[in-house]
């Protein structure tokens, strides 16, 4: 009978389990919290299926806008500062155009990224360098186009309806999270409820 339970309860433990090991820790990075929403989305989120490319985008600061009709604009609501938020969207637009990422530089392309289940997964770190290794897999995701002429910006369409992940964790707890999908941004509707300590 104990043997029993054990195997349930290890059975219900593995699926909870992420697939991407994170430490318990007293301070977490920003990687952290990507890996840890990365784990979710794969493993739970129907948006995983969408696409095979997403752009990871994290906001430090989560800032809430609220409307104010009669003056007709986005004015400051609320600022939660002990919540980040990580976001997942699928790849509308499959061709970045590049001109002056150089190996080495930072910020002027994404330079992290990490494959799971075959999907990349990007996202701009300041700190880290753009490699040969992260141009050659942006290259190989058909995601890349060099362009010939400098400071040409070409024609992008943004699909309003199109959803995306958005993942709200405790700033000192990245096992503590909420996850809404949504086509509206982070910012212009009411965040989930968390109870951060």
């Amino acid at each position: 009978m104990k043997y029993v339970i054990f195997i349930i309860i290890s059975c219900l433990l593995s699926s909870c389990k992420s697939s991407i090991i994170v430490p318990q820790r007293a301070v977490y990075q920003t990687e952290d919290f990507i890996n840890v929403a990365i784990s979710d989305f794969v493993s739970r989120c129907s948006l995983f299926k969408k696409d095979s490319v997403f752009e990871v985008t994290v906001k430090d600061t989560l800032v809430k806008l609220s409307f104010q009709s009669e003056q007709s604009r986005w004015v400051l609501d609320t600022i939660y500062s002990d919540i980040l938020v990580v976001k997942f969207s699928g790849l509308t637009n499959k061709e970045w155009y590049y001109s002056d990422a150089v190996i080495g530089s930072k910020g002027k392309l994404a330079s992290r990224y990490v494959i799971k289940n075959g999907k990349l997964f990007f996202w701009w770190d300041d700190n880290y360098p753009l490699t040969e290794e992260t141009l050659a897999v942006f290259k190989e995701y058909d995601i890349l186009t060099e362009v010939m002429e400098r400071g040409w910006i070409p024609d992008s369409s943004i699909d309003d309806a199109k959803k995306g992940a958005h993942y709200y964790f405790c700033r000192k707890d990245a096992f503590r999270y909420k996850r809404v999908v949504t086509n509206i941004t982070t910012g212009y509707y009411e965040p989930p409820k968390l109870k951060c300590k």
